[in-house]
Protein backbone atom coordinates (compact mmCIF):
# COMPACT_ATOMS: atom_id res chain seq x y z
CA UNK A 1 0.00 0.00 0.00
CA UNK A 2 1.26 3.46 -0.77
CA UNK A 3 -0.62 5.47 1.85
CA UNK A 4 -1.24 5.14 5.56
CA UNK A 5 -4.87 4.48 6.39
CA UNK A 6 -5.86 5.07 10.01
CA UNK A 7 -8.40 2.51 11.20
CA UNK A 8 -10.44 1.28 14.13
CA UNK A 9 -10.86 -2.48 14.43
CA UNK A 10 -12.50 -5.04 16.67
CA UNK A 11 -10.20 -7.57 18.36
CA UNK A 12 -11.02 -10.58 20.56
CA UNK A 13 -14.42 -10.76 18.92
CA UNK A 14 -17.40 -12.68 20.24
CA UNK A 15 -21.09 -12.78 19.39
CA UNK A 16 -23.10 -10.98 22.07
CA UNK A 17 -26.40 -12.89 22.28
CA UNK A 18 -28.11 -10.06 24.15
CA UNK A 19 -27.21 -7.33 21.65
CA UNK A 20 -27.26 -9.69 18.65
CA UNK A 21 -24.06 -8.07 17.43
CA UNK A 22 -20.31 -8.61 17.48
CA UNK A 23 -18.51 -7.28 20.55
CA UNK A 24 -14.88 -7.17 21.61
CA UNK A 25 -11.99 -4.82 22.22
CA UNK A 26 -11.75 -1.77 19.97
CA UNK A 27 -8.22 -1.00 18.84
CA UNK A 28 -6.72 1.74 16.70
CA UNK A 29 -3.88 1.50 14.24
CA UNK A 30 -2.70 1.74 10.64
CA UNK A 31 -3.78 -0.57 7.83
CA UNK A 32 -0.55 -1.54 6.10
CA UNK A 33 -1.65 -4.29 3.70
CA UNK A 34 -4.55 -6.49 2.60
CA UNK A 35 -4.36 -10.26 2.23
CA UNK A 36 -6.44 -13.43 2.60
CA UNK A 37 -6.47 -16.23 5.14
CA UNK A 38 -8.60 -19.23 5.94
CA UNK A 39 -11.68 -18.61 8.05
CA UNK A 40 -11.43 -19.74 11.68
CA UNK A 41 -14.66 -21.72 11.45
CA UNK A 42 -14.14 -23.15 7.94
CA UNK A 43 -10.63 -23.94 6.74
CA UNK A 44 -11.87 -24.34 3.16
CA UNK A 45 -13.06 -20.74 2.98
CA UNK A 46 -10.72 -17.80 2.27
CA UNK A 47 -11.61 -14.39 3.73
CA UNK A 48 -10.05 -10.94 3.13
CA UNK A 49 -8.03 -9.62 6.05
CA UNK A 50 -6.18 -6.44 6.80
CA UNK A 51 -2.67 -6.48 8.23
CA UNK A 52 -2.81 -3.82 10.93
CA UNK A 53 -0.01 -2.10 12.86
CA UNK A 54 -1.69 -1.35 16.19
CA UNK A 55 -0.88 1.65 18.40
CA UNK A 56 1.08 -0.63 20.77
CA UNK A 57 3.45 -1.49 17.84
CA UNK A 58 2.15 -5.04 17.39
CA UNK A 59 0.80 -6.53 14.19
CA UNK A 60 -2.60 -8.17 13.89
CA UNK A 61 -4.44 -9.88 11.06
CA UNK A 62 -8.06 -8.67 11.21
CA UNK A 63 -10.95 -9.70 8.95
CA UNK A 64 -11.95 -6.74 6.77
CA UNK A 65 -15.52 -6.94 8.11
CA UNK A 66 -14.18 -5.73 11.47
CA UNK A 67 -12.09 -2.82 10.17
CA UNK A 68 -13.43 0.71 9.86
CA UNK A 69 -11.56 3.63 8.29
CA UNK A 70 -11.24 6.69 10.51
CA UNK A 71 -12.34 9.77 8.59
CA UNK A 72 -10.37 12.97 9.13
Amino acid sequence: MTENIQIKCLLDRFWDVHLLAWAGAEAYGTLIDVSTQTAEDNSGNLIPVGIVLLEDNTFQSVPMAFIEKIED
